[in-house]
């Protein structure tokens, strides 16, 4: 018979209790873990955000350290911007150029010496103040007037037209210069001495500068004689401060251009120096100009030469030159004829009799954006190649395309020097040759240039598909328009391309 107690097991009562609390603590400790864990965790995202404040706050101070250093020079460059707003506008300027070469002023003026160049100059500031206020509402500015010549050339050129008298003193033009000149301390007369083109180059160089110069209100360009100046003022169509000083009427290119024109015909001459016709010789008589008469043709002078006409007394016998013509048929037309006369005076006419061939008129293309086209040329003589190849290397020196193809050298009447050929002759198809040399080089105008006799290249002449690529010289032209749309001459004139 057993008891009660070894029956039941009294701790058997706390076995499930304790498994509960074990479970518990084990699950406990796992949170505890976890929580650890995260605890680790949110220190570290804690300490990073900690440094990156630091950070933050580090360039938060040099930032802001940086925007009140840049708050002080903004607001020293708009003291500055404002110091030369202020200075530009109370230095406002005109600035009047002459190519004192073409632009004359009267010779009333000149023949009074210096004190006709003081009247000239005051004058002068007052008509442009006047225009200056009607046509720009202008006033108060600073005036400058350039006057650039050749003093000697010009001075020579007004003596030998008759503009100025004999009795004049031969330096009264340096005289009037000095008076223009200290009648303002803006005002000057510049001579270049010799060389149209120095004048003209100064002159251009004077302008470019002047017209980017926001000081400068207005310019005006006394040059309307020459066609040139009108190529040149291609590119300033746009600016609406350049005016046109005319003195002589305007060659034809201007007719083209937007500008407003002025005159001072109480200032400048508006007729252009013309040489006097060349006196005969002691005891020869001047007669007209008559037709039919017995002629005897001498060496071809220039083309602008007038054909003069003297009669020739029986008391002087001409000599009989070399191949002179001989008389036929009792018609007068040699010295022996005229030798025969008698007393009665016979007219000799010795102007050149041979008629210059007409040659094709000089003109340039554009295509429908106003770009410059080249014309065309024929097709190259292999034959004239090879003869022209020679003439060079045995000249040991090129061709001048100015000579040879515009016909005059400018170096060569400025300096009379020029370090290419001038001397030797060239056929037709060697002309060829060298126009085709001439247009690979590139015209520094590029397609804009509107000088007509102008022998350089334009573009490339196959633009749409060069083969050079990149390394052409005319890339900056590769896909450009060549179809031509019209035609415009030395004269003005222009012709639809159809």
């Amino acid at each position: 018979m057993s008891n009660g107690y070894n029956d039941h097991d009294p701790a058997q009562v706390y076995l499930a209790p304790l498994k509960s609390y074990q479970q518990l603590m084990q699950a406990r400790e796992g949170y505890e873990g976890t929580l650890l864990n995260a605890y680790v965790e949110l220190i570290e995202k804690y300490r990073q955000k900690c440094a990156e404040c630091d950070r933050e706050q580090r360039n938060a101070t040099v930032w802001e350290k940086e925007h009140r250093l840049a708050e002080r020079e903004l607001q020293r460059a708009e003291r500055e911007l404002q110091t030369i707003k202020s200075s530009a506008e109370s230095s406002q300027f005109a600035y009047v150029i002459i190519d004192g070469d073409g632009a004359v002023f009267r010779e009333e003026l000149i023949s009074q010496g210096e004190q006709g160049g003081i009247t000239a100059a005051h004058e002068l500031h007052s008509e442009i103040e006047n225009y200056l206020k009607d046509t720009y509402s202008l006033s108060q500015l600073d005036l400058y007037v350039q006057v650039i010549l050749s003093i000697e050339g010009l001075s020579k050129a007004l003596f030998n037209s008759g503009t100025l008298k004999n009795t004049d003193e031969r330096n009264i033009l340096s005289k009037f210069a000095r008076g223009f000149n200290s009648a303002s301390p803006f005002f000057s007369f510049v001579d270049v001495k010799y060389g149209k083109e120095r004048a003209d180059n100064r002159v251009r160089k004077v302008f470019e500068t002047m017209e980017r110069m926001p000081q400068c209100r207005a310019i005006i360009l006394g040059g309307c004689h020459d066609n040139g100046y009108a190529t040149f003022l291609e590119s300033f169509r746009r600016s609406r401060k350049v005016s046109l000083l005319e003195t002589t009427p305007a060659a034809a290119d201007f007719r083209h251009l937007p500008f407003q024109r002025v005159s001072f015909h109480s200032i400048f001459r508006s007729e252009s120096l013309m040489s006097r016709p060349m006196a005969p010789p002691p005891g020869f008589g001047i007669l007209s100009h008559q037709q039919n008469q017995p002629s005897l043709s001498s060496s071809a002078p220039s083309k602008s030469s007038p054909t003069t006409s003297y009669a020739i007394p029986a008391s002087v016998k001409p000599p009989s030159p070399a191949g002179a013509q001989k008389e036929s048929n009792g018609q007068p037309g040699s010295w022996a004829s005229v030798g025969r006369a008698g007393n009665t005076p016979q007219v000799i006419d010795i102007s050149s009799q041979k008629k210059s061939a007409k040659s094709e008129p000089w003109y340039l293309q554009l295509n429908k954006d106003d770009e410059r086209i080249d014309v065309p040329l024929p097709k190259l003589d292999n034959n004239a190649k090879e003869s022209f190849d020679q003439k060079t290397r045995g000249n040991g020196a090129n061709f001048c395309n100015k000579f040879y193809l515009q016909g005059n050298c400018k170096a060569m009447d400025a300096t009379g020097h020029c370090p290419y050929i001038h001397n030797d002759r060239l056929s037709p198809a060697e002309l060829l040759i060298l126009k085709y040399r001439a247009r690979g080089l590139p015209c520094a105008a590029g397609s804009q240039c509107r000088d007509i006799r102008c022998t350089s290249g334009h573009h490339c002449p196959n633009p749409n598909s060069c083969y050079f690529d990149d390394k052409c010289r005319f890339v900056d032209t590769h896909g450009l328009d060549i179809t031509p749309t019209i035609k415009i001459f030395e004269d003005g004139t222009r012709e639809i391309v159809p």
